[in-house]
């Protein structure tokens, strides 16, 4: 059974209307963004009700990582680049000592499933995963990998919400750094097929055809860690053997 995405779980609770979610997708497949940080910028809502509904939707604990005591030797765990691409952060481990540790994960996207399963993968630890806003995972990656104060990360991971339409036409123009705010509001153009999608279509032959929002980049992630798996159990790959090839590569 495919799993449920976003939009579907905020339909299910009535916190979006089918014709935002519409208005969600058609400005995400604009921008490439994912369709919670769309929703917020569009002010359809807030960071925490997205959260909130989220985590009653998949029963998964929610975290505030402004108030958590970070544990670095989860932080060491992943890569800073794969934590902002997937918008998640290791803030600890549970079950230290024993054989039966856990990383726990803030993740501003808990149904990013092929994320948990490289995770699991590359540490070798079973992932908890727990519901955080994206402005929160995001401070805390600007705080722990990029060495931000936490007054900084703070106010550079502060999500953007698009103003309200002003009716009046004698409305004074914006000016200086509102005008920068306001472009970066812009939807930005599709970007241009590239070679890696005849991999896709291979893969689709392969495979078989995934739902329609499913986006390339997730079709890939996803048959990827798949074929992976199937791999490992076979014996043809180690974890170390894909680790040391892996740091080999970078």
């Amino acid at each position: 059974m495919a799993r449920k995405r976003i939009g579907e779980l905020l339909l299910e609770r009535g916190a979006i209307t089918k014709d935002q979610l519409e208005s969600g997708l058609g400005a995400q497949k604009r921008t490439r963004q994912r369709l919670g940080v769309t929703l917020i910028q569009q002010g359809v809502l807030s960071e925490i009700q997205l959260a909130q509904v989220l985590a009653q939707s998949l029963s998964l604990s929610t975290v505030d990582l402004s108030q958590v005591q970070v544990d670095w030797s989860a932080v060491h765990m992943l890569r800073a680049r794969f934590c902002e691409t997937h918008e998640l952060f290791p803030f600890a481990i549970d079950g230290k000592g024993t054989a039966n540790k856990r990383l726990l994960v803030a993740m501003s996207d808990p149904l990013n499933q092929p994320a948990t399963e490289e995770i699991e993968f590359t540490t070798g630890l079973q992932v908890t995963a727990y519901v955080s806003t994206h402005s929160q995972v995001r401070a805390a990656i600007l705080r722990y990998y990029h060495k931000a104060s936490p007054a900084e990360a703070a106010a550079r991971a502060k999500p953007m919400v698009a103003p309200a339409p002003v009716e009046d036409d004698d409305a004074p123009m914006i000016m200086g750094e509102e005008i920068v705010s306001a472009m970066n509001l812009m939807p930005e153009p599709a970007a241009p097929k590239k070679k890696g999608d005849s991999v896709s279509k291979d893969l689709d032959f392969l495979f078989g055809e995934r739902a329609d929002d499913e986006t390339e980049v997730e079709k890939l992630e996803r048959r990827f860690w798949a074929l992976l798996r199937i791999m490992q159990r076979k014996g043809l790959i180690s974890r170390d053997e894909f680790m040391a090839e892996l740091d080999r590569e970078s």
